[in-house]
Order: C-alpha cells, then sequence, then structure tokens
C-alpha cells in the first residue's frame, strides 16, 4: 500500500480537488498497487501533533486552491517532506 498525504483543504466544489482523487484511483487501478489518498487539512497541520499525521504518509502532495485555511499548516507540510526525504509535488 502506498499512503498519500494530500496538504489541503478539501472542498469537494472545486474541481481539482476531485480530480486529484481521481487521477490517484486511476494510478491505483493502472499500477495494480493499493494507492490510499489522505487529505490533511492545514489547520490540523499547524498543531503540535502535525508531525504523526505526516510520519504516517509515503509521500505528499500540496494541493491547489490557495488561499489555504493555514499557511502555517502548508509550510510545515513541505518543511517535513524536505526534512525527512519524503518524496513530495505540488499542483
Amino acid at each position: 500500500m502506498v499512503r498519500i498525504g494530500i496538504i489541503g483543504d478539501f472542498n469537494p466544489k472545486h474541481h481539482t480537488h476531485v480530480a486529484i482523487n481521481t487521477a490517484l484511483e486511476h494510478s491505483s487501478a493502472a499500477l495494480g498497487e493499493d494507492v490510499r489518498a489522505q487529505w490533511l487539512p492545514t489547520p490540523e497541520l499547524a498543531k503540535p501533533h502535525s508531525e504523526k499525521l505526516l510520519s504516517e504518509c509515503d509521500a505528499l502532495w500540496a494541493s491547489p486552491a490557495s488561499p489555504y485555511a493555514s499557511g502555517e499548516g502548508m509550510l510545515r507540510g513541505i518543511e517535513y517532506a524536505r526534512s525527512h526525504n519524503v518524496p513530495f509535488t505540488g499542483t
């Protein structure tokens, strides 16, 4: 299983957010690999326990659609990826 943490504030009305979930589902099927996405709300990542949430992910993806509810939470997610050598992308 591959766990992808999506850093951002999911909004089902934002087409790019829905498209991320769909793309990961397609990737999972095409690769024959269990790919699971977990949205990580930026206010949660601004809290002290955020490292635990981030450590449960095999890779991190910064979602589109700023401004984020917590810029600090987004930056903590990016910093975590960089300092822990976690694969990271942003759209």
